[in-house]
């Protein structure tokens, strides 16, 4: 725990020494004045934690200095010490900002108490101010890596739109980065100390998606045993992110529609309509406008989303920052797994610069994670990569008349394995890879006999 700094405010010199002694063997930094002028002086000149102010002063008074320190820094902690008579003046210092306040005569060990538990909660809002922060540093536009043109336009956007109400469409294969450059969106806009709610609209059905989506009331259907809030009230000023969107059923489509157009949301089988202000961004790597044609997807809701687009590239279709994104992901992962590890061999480079990346900015940073786990040098080298990356890939020769065509069925089989075991067989990792769910890769498994 951090030294926090302690302002005594008090003008009985034996009250003073006494209060100064008992904070002090708790550990605190701690200062002491006899007056109210003093303590404005010392609080223009250093920052405190906290103020433990008698309200009876000369000149400016307990009350007084309060306001004055708040207008000073507005997070500043503050305990007023007065007496029985003056009870109402305490809690009137509650209502002006003051944290707490101690009704003299008092033992120390109440004053101990009182300000261990008012430090305590000093801790719990340095924390969260620090996680906010880390929160931020995470997903600024520097950290989203590139330097194409494309990713040019990305940045551009973000900046434009960040703090706008518009809804955002973020479109791009699996794994080119659309969760963090939502996040971006929502945590470098004025709403960024506001709800953050991300779902993945292929992971629930129709029935459920709408109860998360919009709440549902107690009955509504078996197991609906109490009123639920949905995330659309939950968010409220913030921003939902809606991850699959082009996975939602046409029923669903219809009520999602009327929640954009009017901003109110109707909770599963009740009659009530709530309004709500929320920022949506969704996402998706399906081909929107053909679903539309198709009559997949509703025509008014399309055009409801793409208010703005951001368009995500491939990571194939941007090589010149394969390197960097790289670099990136190793600083990162040596970090986190205590390795010293801060090279790239160029014979690595250029194996990264030549594969294909079905799975995009998510499997290169997998590969270069893994990569940091089996090196055992300071320099990332080819044996530290899965066989994807080091075998050659296969190329039919036509002209010769080969006969070393391999069936399709046999690359399918071929490139499954090749992401199993680059995923450490984890299939669910290894279906978001490949641009399917779960289910359509255990499928696909048994259909190949690789069960």
């Amino acid at each position: 725990m951090k030294a926090y700094k302690i302002l005594i405010v008090e003008d009985d010199q034996k009250m003073n020494q006494g209060l100064v002694y008992v904070i002090s063997k708790e550990g605190y930094a701690t200062e002491s004045v006899d007056s109210g002028e003093k303590a404005l002086e010392k609080i223009k000149n250093t920052q405190f934690d906290l103020i433990i102010s008698d309200l009876k002063l000369p000149g400016i008074d307990g009350m007084e200095l309060l306001k004055a320190a708040k207008r000073y820094d507005a997070d500043i902690l503050f305990i007023m010490i007065t007496a029985y008579g003056t009870v109402d003046t305490a809690v009137s210092a509650m209502k002006q900002g003051a944290e707490d306040y101690i009704l003299k005569p008092f033992d120390m060990e109440e004053l101990r108490l009182v300000v261990k538990k008012t430090m305590e909660k000093r801790e719990l809002f340095l924390n969260n101010i620090r996680l906010q922060q880390q929160l931020k540093k995470k997903y600024t536009f520097e950290n989203i890596i590139g330097t194409s043109e494309t990713m040019m336009a990305v940045f551009k956007t973000i900046n434009h739109v960040k703090d706008s109400k518009a809804t955002v469409l973020i479109r791009g294969e699996t794994g080119t980065g659309k969760e963090l450059v939502a996040r971006a969106l929502h945590f470098n806009s004025d709403k960024a100390a506001k709800p953050y709610l991300p779902v993945n609209c292929a992971a629930l059905n129709e029935n459920l998606l709408a109860s998360e989506l919009f709440g549902h009331v107690k009955g509504a259907f078996t197991g609906a045993v109490s009123d639920k809030r949905g995330l659309f009230e939950a968010a409220d000023g913030g921003t939902i992110f809606l991850d699959e969107i082009g996975d939602i059923g046409p029923g669903l489509q219809q009520t999602f529609l009327r929640a954009l157009e009017n901003g109110e949301v109707q909770p599963v089988g009740s009659f009530e309509r709530k309004k709500v202000l929320v920022r949506i961004i969704a996402a998706t790597n399906k081909d929107l406008e053909a679903m539309v044609e198709k009559g997949g997807f509703r025509k008014d809701l399309y055009y409801r989303l793409n208010v703005v687009i951001i368009d995500l590239p491939p990571l194939r279709d941007r090589k010149g920052d394969i390197g960097i994104l790289a670099y990136h992901f190793l600083k990162q992962y040596s970090v986190q797994n205590n390795k010293s590890i801060n090279r790239i061999s160029q014979e690595v480079l250029r194996l990264l610069e030549n594969y294909h990346w079905p799975g995009n900015v998510r499997e290169l940073e997998n590969i270069i994670e893994r990569a940091t786990l089996f090196e055992v040098s300071g320099e990332i080298t080819k044996d530290s990569l899965p066989s994807a990356l080091t075998k050659p890939p296969f190329v039919s020769d036509a002209k010769s008349g080969s006969k070393d065509i391999k069936s399709l069925e046999q690359l399918s089989k071929n490139h499954i394995l090749n992401v199993l075991e680059m995923t450490n067989q984890n299939k669910t990792q290894a279906s978001k890879l490949l641009g399917i769910d779960r289910s359509t890769l255990w499928r696909i498994m048994n259909r190949l006999e690789m069960n």
